[in-house]
């Protein structure tokens, strides 16, 4: 019984004096680098402007959800502040527009794009705009969307 308490004490001060940062380090699990919002602005009372740096890991993907009303216009923009390219979706019930990087060698990679769209019953009142990452090294994005006031756009929370 004397073991399990000092094991307990032992535990609880490890915590204590690390912190949990260094408890995830020692254990292998991280918590994603998740977007960081750089401004946010309304315009002329009528529309919304979001800026976010989006950090996307090599080989994976990252969101961004759009919750609009139909007729709903979307302009935006992004481009790689870090890395060489990526791959950009833009899907409601089903996919809208697909840019990748040609795979053909020696052409140029998708570096940066814009993007306008309204949205339609057909397609839904959610929206998701995917990067994703085909190469071995993390890299940041920077997007810029412009939209009604009365929509919402989101960051999805990642599940390690």
């Amino acid at each position: 019984m004397f073991k399990y308490i000092l094991t307990a004490v032992m535990v609880l001060s490890l915590v204590f004096v690390l912190g949990c940062a260094e408890i995830s380090e020692l254990t292998g699990q991280s918590s994603r680098q998740g977007p960081d919002t750089v401004r946010r602005a309304e315009l002329a009372e009528t529309w919304q402007m979001d800026q976010a740096r989006i950090h996307v890991d090599a080989g994976d993907e990252a969101m961004v959800l759009l919750k609009l009303t139909y007729g709903d216009r979307v302009d935006g923009y992004f481009y790689l502040e870090k890395g060489e390219e990526i791959g950009f979706e833009i899907s409601g019930n089903s996919l809208m527009y697909a840019g990748q990087a040609p795979v053909t060698e020696g052409s140029a990679k998708l570096t940066s794009g814009r993007f306008s769209f309204v949205a339609t019953q057909e397609q839904g009142t959610t929206y998701t705009l995917t990067f994703l990452n085909p190469t071995e090294d993390d890299e940041d994005v920077f997007l810029e969307v412009i939209y009604p006031i009365s929509g919402s756009l989101f960051f999805p929370i990642a599940a390690e």
